[in-house]
């Protein structure tokens, strides 16, 4: 499946738009229609530097998710942040596509220029409005399976506890505790996570996944996870801003590649995931208007 450009490019709490005050704001800024999108096979990207924003036959969906909860605090994004739905809106914000130029003034930093200043650049050239809601929706809810756990307890020394920003360097052989590797080997996803905890687990899960995934295990402490997994488990099944039925349906890898998720978490670690309903964050849009005039 073809990622969307907002997270090929780049993978506020939001109440009122109206409430935000003192946001940085882009300097100059470019916003035109572009009708030729579906031509050339929809989306084209973005690209940022330090001088300036391009972003190319835009889906507003997608920006209203980059602001508002991607980057939403200037800061790098939490996982699952990209899964969120924007719900809402008249009809032309999914058929409307868009060419966007922003320069800001300086160099401020990607995070901040897709967060905050992406927020007033919709705000101003948009009108636009949202607010966060949480609602019941569509989940994965990971349980204990009836054989009981099969994990394998980290051992001390093991790995190392290291601070987000201050992670060992690139080849570094350090394992650092809590962080999930994946390579990829035809249609097969191997997925080590040493000295993760079961909500680790979870949230590594819920990146590539279509729903979140909860972990109602109980259990605690820290494990070595190795996992083999067919890789059309592992890709997302989602377009960012989006319900699956939104969209179009994505490719299936080879089903005979390797057991699916459900089964290695079970065979594997005596873990069961199902589906279910549970809390779920959701932007929903109150207000937007065609853009203003360049």
């Amino acid at each position: 499946m073809k990622l969307p450009w907002i997270l090929a490019g780049i993978i506020f709490s939001a109440g009122s738009a109206s409430t935000q005050v003192s946001r940085p704001a882009f300097e100059v800024t470019s916003v035109k229609v572009n009708t030729h999108c579906d031509e050339g096979g929809g989306r084209s990207g973005g690209a940022s530097s330090p001088g300036r924003v391009v972003l190319g036959c835009a889906d507003l969906r997608d920006l209203i998710l980059t602001a508002y909860s991607i980057y939403a605090d200037g800061a790098n994004p939490a996982p699952g942040s990209f899964r969120m739905q924007v719900v809402g809106g008249p009809a032309w914000m999914d058929s409307t596509r868009y060419d966007i130029i922003a320069k800001p003034a300086g160099n401020p930093p990607r995070s901040e220029m897709y967060g905050p200043m992406l927020q007033s650049l919709l705000e101003d050239r948009f009108g636009l409005k949202v607010h966060r809601e949480t609602r019941q929706g569509g989940v994965y809810i990971l349980t204990v399976a009836k054989n009981g756990p099969k994990l394998r307890a980290t051992k001390e020394g093991t790995c190392v506890v290291a601070d987000v920003n201050h992670l060992p360097e690139a080849g570094n052989a350090t394992r650092v505790c809590g962080k999930g590797n994946t390579s990829s080997n035809g249609g097969i996803v191997t997925v080590d996570m040493p000295g993760a905890t079961i909500a680790g687990l979870c949230s590594q899960l819920g990146i590539s996944m279509d729903r979140e995934v909860i972990d109602k295990t109980g259990l605690t402490g820290s494990f070595d996870i190795h996992l083999e997994v067919n890789a059309a488990d592992l890709r997302p099944k989602f377009v960012a801003g989006r319900t699956f039925e939104q969209q179009d349906q994505p490719a299936v890898d080879n089903v005979d590649a390797g057991p699916s998720i459900s089964t290695v978490l079970q065979q594997q670690l005596g873990l069961k995931l199902e589906t279910g309903t549970g809390p779920v964050q959701i932007l929903v849009v109150d207000q937007i208007e065609r853009p203003t005039d360049n």
